[in-house]
């Protein structure tokens, strides 16, 4: 009775504020405490996993059936971009080397024809007919050779092998196969004298290249978070760069997906423990007996000379013992921490 006594007491004022001496609160038993300004805050930790981009984890195989002629690297080894990883002997390689070959010799000869009978036509010995015959037969065999270089170039050539094949007209017997950037050897699947077929990974490598941070985040956080946040790490850092939209139907979380930088001695596929960081404006730490709910919205007290004002806030971050919230607060302003219910009642009484 005491208190609804009290209440009654209590006005509002025009603007909302619930009017109060120093004795009714004392009587009421409210406390306050000052709020506590926050510019950041933080989600976590959560299991993230260091991968590489899907183009940056190269398969090295071939297009033709070969056999493994010697293996120059060893698994774990560091490779720089043109190192020899392995040599290979290819019939099938040959066989598109001597189809090259006559391509570029009747290319060579058409080529002559051509010119001979465009002579010939300026001379008035020979027909527009002809002539146009003949350059047909030359752009047809140089079609042929573009399409004989572009089957050796899928097969396991390089342009310097094409030019050397293109100018001395020689088969290339065996041969290598570099490394096709800057790479870590993850895997090597074959071995000296082995048959391997065009559908064969004879090695995999892990090219040195961007590392990234996957990891999970509850969707109650996820609503949080924005690209540009950042993850940290041990002693490193990573930036958010993509948030998927699409939630994992049994743990009810998004992935996340975040920049590593300075990457150095991060490995590849190892787990560790990251905290999500997010820079915050206008973001106050409070009690959680500070906050109440009026019509489903959260609600804190805040002091005033004359009483207190209910201000409703946005709740960033729940803690165990406070809540993580933004408001029209100041770093000196208090809020009511105990006795809300009395203030809510007040404000509920008042808007009957």
């Amino acid at each position: 009775m005491k208190i609804l006594l009290l209440l009654s007491v209590a006005c509002l004022s025009l603007f909302g504020s619930i009017e109060m001496s120093q004795k009714q609160q004392d009587d009421l038993g409210i406390k306050t405490t000052k709020v506590k300004k926050t510019s950041s805050i933080e989600f976590g930790a959560y299991n993230a996993k260091v991968t590489l981009d899907a183009k940056d984890i190269v398969s090295i195989g071939l297009a033709v059936d070969a056999v493994v002629v010697d293996i120059f690297v060893t698994k774990l080894l560091h490779v720089k971009r043109g190192d020899k990883l392995l040599s290979i002997r290819s019939s099938q390689l040959l066989n598109l080397q001597k189809e090259y070959i006559n391509a570029l010799l009747e290319s060579e000869n058409l080529l002559k024809n051509y010119q001979r009978d465009e002579k010939l036509y300026h001379e008035g010995i020979i027909s527009q007919k002809n002539l146009l015959t003949s350059q047909k037969e030359k752009l047809d065999s140089e079609l042929r050779v573009k399409l004989s270089e572009g089957e050796l170039l899928m097969s396991g050539f390089d342009k310097s092998l094409l030019r050397h094949v293109g100018d001395t007209h020689k088969l290339v017997e065996s041969i290598n196969i570099l490394a096709p950037r800057d790479a870590l050897i993850d895997s090597i699947d074959v071995h000296v004298g082995e048959k391997v077929d065009s559908s064969k990974t004879m090695m995999k490598i892990y090219a040195d290249s961007s590392r990234y941070l996957e990891l999970h985040v509850p969707l109650d956080v996820a609503k949080n978070i924005a690209l540009g946040d950042r993850c940290y790490f041990e002693d490193k850092s990573a930036k958010i760069v993509a948030i998927s939209n699409i939630a994992n139907e049994d743990t009810q979380s998004i992935s996340v997906r975040a920049l590593i930088e300075n990457a150095k001695d991060v490995m590849i596929n190892r787990v560790y423990f990251a905290k999500i960081k997010k820079s915050v404006e206008g973001a106050f730490e409070v009690e959680k007996s500070a906050l109440v709910y009026e019509q489903n919205k959260a609600v804190v007290f805040k002091k005033i000379s004359n009483g207190y004002k209910p201000l409703s806030v946005l709740i960033l971050k729940e803690n165990a013992q406070s809540y993580v919230i933004q408001a029209e607060l100041n770093e000196s302003d208090e809020v009511a921490s105990s006795s809300t219910s009395a203030l809510l009642g007040a404000l509920e009484q008042s808007d009957e």
